[in-house]
C-alpha cells in the first residue's frame, strides 16, 4: 500500500557526512558560548589553574572544554552530571561544541565542585562585558530573594530530637557491650560463631558511626545558633517557602532596569531580606564597580539604619516602601493619628491628650526607640479603640521619626509610586525564569560554597538567554572578540 507521507531515508545506505562547522547553524546559540569561553580562557591562561598542567600521568580535559559543556547544559536546563554526560554521545551541538570529547559523570562532577573561581570569574566578567557593550546600565538596580530549596530532605534535627536519638543509641549498645565481662564473652564467641557474630560487630559500628555523626551535629547546631539543622546539608537552615518549611537557600538577586539583566546573585543563609539590602549594594560595587542611583526592593529589605547608611553617598536614593508596624495599622483603622510637636517633644492624640517621652533610647530589633506615654486616659472618650491598657496609652517611636517622615512622603510622589509598581515585573522574571530551568529540585550541590556555583551558573545562561533575544548574533561575536576578557 503506497501511502502520499513523507518516507525516511534507508538506514542501510551509505552517506556521505558533510564538514563538522556545518553541524550547527551560524546563528545557533552554542557558537556564542563557544566564543565567550575561549576568548576568556585564552586570555586568562595565565592565571587559570586546573589538572593537566604536569606532562606526567593521564591527559585531563582542558577548562576550556568542560567550562562550555557545563554553561551549555545549564542553557539547555540539563543540570545532573549524568544527564549532562548522556549529551555528549546523542547531541549533535554538545558533539560540536566539545569536539567530540565524551567527559564521564564523575569528570563533569568533580569539576563543577572543585573550579568555583574559575566558574565565578566567568559570571563576573561576563557582567562586565555587558556592562561594557551598554547591555546593563546599573542606574536603577531592583533586589529581591527567593528561598530555594537545599539538596537535603525536609526531616531536620533539633536540639531536643538530637539528645533523644543519641540516647536511644547509647542504650542499644548498652545492650551489647554493657561492661568488660560481656565484651571478653563476646570476642570468645566471635571464635566459635563467625557470621553471627560478624553481624553483631557490624551493627555495633553502624550504631557507633551513627553516633558520632550526631554528636557533630549537635556541634554544628550549637555552632550555628539556630534551632533546627539538616543531616544531608548542615549549612542549610530551615526557612518558610510556598511549599512549606524545608532547608533552603535565600538566594539574592540585583537586576539591571534596562534589559532586565542579573547584576548580583548571591546565595545566603539568611532567612529573611532585612539585614541584605546593604550587603547587596556593597556587592555590586566590590565586584562590578556600579553604585547604583536608585536602589529599589520590596519592605522585607526596609532596614532603616542601612537605608540611610546608603543614602549618604549623595547619588544614591532608596525607593524602598517601609513596612507598617501591627499597632500603627490598628491605629489607622480606628482612625487614631498622633501628631508630633517638636518644640515640645510631644504628642498629641485625636482627643487632644497629651503623650510625653517617659523612655530615651531603647534598643529593639537593631532599632533605636523612644517611648512617649499619656497619663489622662481614664475618662477619654476614644480609650477603647486606642488602648487596653489600665495606666494609659504608649508608643514606641524611631529616633529617626523625622527622617523616616520626610522618607514616606517621598515614597508617595507619583514618579517613585510607579516605579514601585514596576519592581514585581522588573525582578520576578530572572526568578521564574531560573525556576523553570532548575526544575523541582533547585541545587544538586550541598553546602553554600558550593551551591553558589550552581548560582553563578544559572545567573550566567539567564544573561546569556537576555543577551540572545535582544540582540543580533552577528554583532554579539564581533563585541565578544572586541572586548578584553583579561581579568583586572
Amino acid at each position: 500500500m503506497n501511502l502520499h507521507c513523507k518516507q525516511p531515508k534507508n538506514r542501510n545506505e551509505l552517506l556521505l557526512y558533510p564538514h563538522v562547522e556545518q553541524w550547527v547553524s551560524e546563528d545557533n546559540p552554542v557558537r556564542l558560548i563557544d566564543k565567550v569561553v575561549d576568548m576568556f580562557v585564552e586570555e586568562n591562561s595565565s592565571s587559570i589553574t586546573f589538572k593537566g598542567q604536569k606532562a606526567k600521568g593521564c591527559t585531563s580535559y582542558s577548562p576550556g572544554t568542560m567550562l562550555k559543556l557545563l554553561l551549555y547544559s545549564y542553557f539547555n536546563w540539563i543540570s545532573g552530571s549524568r544527564r549532562i554526560e548522556k549529551e555528549t554521545y546523542r547531541n549533535i551541538e554538545a558533539i560540536w561544541l566539545l569536539g567530540d570529547l565524551k567527559p564521564d559523570h564523575w569528570t563533569i562532577c568533580n569539576f563543577r565542585k572543585e573550579n568555583k573561581e574559575m566558574i565565578r570569574l566567568v559570571a563576573i566578567e561576563f557582567r562586565k562585558f555587558l556592562i561594557a557593550n551598554g547591555y546593563i546600565q546599573g542606574h536603577r538596580v531592583v533586589f529581591d530573594g527567593s528561598k530555594m530549596k537545599a539538596y537535603a530532605a525536609r526531616e531536620v534535627y533539633s536540639e531536643k530530637s538530637l539528645n533523644a536519638r543519641i540516647t536511644k543509641i547509647e542504650e542499644q549498645l548498652d545492650k551489647y557491650l554493657d561492661n568488660s565481662d560481656q565484651t571478653d564473652e563476646l570476642e570468645d564467641r566471635l571464635e566459635a560463631e563467625s557470621k553471627e557474630n560478624e553481624a553483631l560487630k557490624a551493627k555495633i559500628n553502624q550504631l557507633e558511626e551513627e553516633k558520632d555523626k550526631l554528636k557533630n551535629l549537635k556541634d554544628k547546631l550549637e555552632k550555628s545558633g539556630r534551632n533546627y539543622i539538616s543531616p544531608t546539608d548542615p549549612e542549610a537552615p530551615l526557612m518558610k517557602n510556598r511549599d512549606g518549611k524545608m532547608p533552603c537557600y535565600n538566594v539574592q538577586t540585583g537586576v539591571d532596569t534596562k534589559h532586565h539583566m542579573i547584576v548580583l546573585a548571591e546565595a545566603t543563609t539568611d532567612s529573611t531580606d532585612m539585614e541584605m539590602l546593604k550587603i547587596n549594594v556593597e556587592g555590586i560595587k566590590a565586584q562590578l564597580g556600579l553604585i547604583p542611583t536608585s536602589v529599589e526592593a520590596d519592605k522585607g529589605y526596609a532596614n532603616i539604619n542601612q537605608i540611610i547608611e546608603i543614602e549618604e553617598n549623595p547619588n544614591t536614593k532608596c525607593i524602598i516602601p517601609i513596612q507598617e508596624s501591627n499597632s500603627k495599622r490598628q491605629d489607622d483603622s480606628n482612625g487614631i493619628n498622633f501628631v508630633y510637636d517638636l518644640e515640645n517633644n510631644q504628642y498629641t492624640c485625636p482627643n487632644n491628650k497629651k503623650l510625653k517621652q517617659l523612655k530615651t533610647v531603647c534598643k529593639h530589633s537593631d532599632q533605636l526607640y523612644n517611648i512617649y506615654k499619656c497619663n489622662d486616659c481614664n475618662d477619654c472618650s476614644i480609650k477603647g479603640k486606642c488602648t487596653k491598657s489600665k495606666t494609659g496609652r504608649s508608643i514606641k517611636v524611631n529616633i529617626q521619626h523625622q527622617w523616616i517622615r520626610a522618607y514616606k512622603k517621598r515614597m508617595e510622589e507619583p514618579t517613585n509610586r510607579e516605579k514601585i509598581k514596576q519592581r514585581k515585573t522588573i525582578v520576578e522574571h530572572p526568578f521564574g525564569t531560573i525556576k523553570m530551568i532548575m526544575g523541582k529540585f533547585c541545587f544538586l550541590l550541598r553546602k553554600k560554597h558550593k551551591v553558589q556555583i550552581e548560582v553563578d551558573l544559572y545567573s550566567t545562561v539567564y544573561n546569556l538567554k537576555r543577551l540572545i533575544n535582544i540582540e543580533n548574533m552577528q554583532a554579539l561575536f564581533e563585541k565578544v572578540e572586541k572586548y578584553n576578557w583579561k581579568i583586572a
